[in-house]
């Protein structure tokens, strides 16, 4: 990922040294993906550089486990309720902490880190809250490969209005942008209901916490 490129940088980077409290020796931490996860992977780097600190981190793509190999950070596989806490950004969080990720295709590893950490941080600048969920962003929803008409389909009939193939993830598999006019609390489990739906963006009911300027 290209610093240069990154939109909103110096903000971001005032989120990542937010979490940097929360870093402790011997820790194994979930490292998100994005921009603000990228920018906070570097600033927890550099402190285990600077402070002799040893972490473990459990990445979720593959430019993060790189950025860690860079510092000298160990990291490992996912292994059930094995992560103290979590870091991760929003493509989108409504007023009841309800997100959409996935705009970088990593939701389905960034899901599981969610769901085995004891606590999640998520950082975001104040142009990812929206009034409702869908308001800028489609749900990004990973799919098994030849699956994808019959998942179109099925989308279709939960009231999808629009789905645009946008290509594949790190793990092979397809990913469908799709666009719904409403979006329920029951939506995310109907969606991962649908057979050959690996993941989907919709991040509803889990227990994080905001990070924000």
């Amino acid at each position: 990922m290209d610093i240069d490129l990154i939109d909103n940088k110096e903000e971001k980077i005032k989120l990542a040294k937010k979490v940097l409290k929360f870093v402790k020796d011997g820790q194994t931490i979930g490292f998100g993906s994005g921009s603000t996860s990228y920018l906070t992977g570097i600033e927890i780097g550099k402190m285990v550089k600077e402070k002799g600190i040893k972490i473990t981190a459990v990445p979720t793509s593959s430019y993060m486990f790189e950025l860690c190999k860079e510092y000298g950070i160990e990291t490992a596989e996912l292994h059930y309720k094995s992560i103290d806490w979590s870091f991760d950004g929003a493509d989108e969080v409504d007023s009841n902490n309800n997100m959409i990720k996935g705009m970088g295709a990593a939701m389905f590893k960034e899901k599981l880190n969610i769901l085995n950490s004891k606590k999640t941080y998520i950082l975001i600048d104040d142009s990812k809250f929206v009034n409702f969920l869908g308001e800028k962003h489609p749900i990004p929803v990973e799919v098994f490969p030849t699956s994808e008409e019959y998942v179109s389909e099925e989308l279709m009939r939960l009231g999808a209005v629009d789905i645009a193939f946008r290509g594949e993830t790190e793990n092979g598999n397809s990913i469908l942008d799709v666009r719904f006019d409403k979006i329920d609390e029951s939506l995310e489990k109907k969606i991962k209901n649908i057979t050959g739906v690996i993941e989907s963006g919709l991040f509803i009911g889990y227990d994080v916490e905001i990070i924000h300027k």
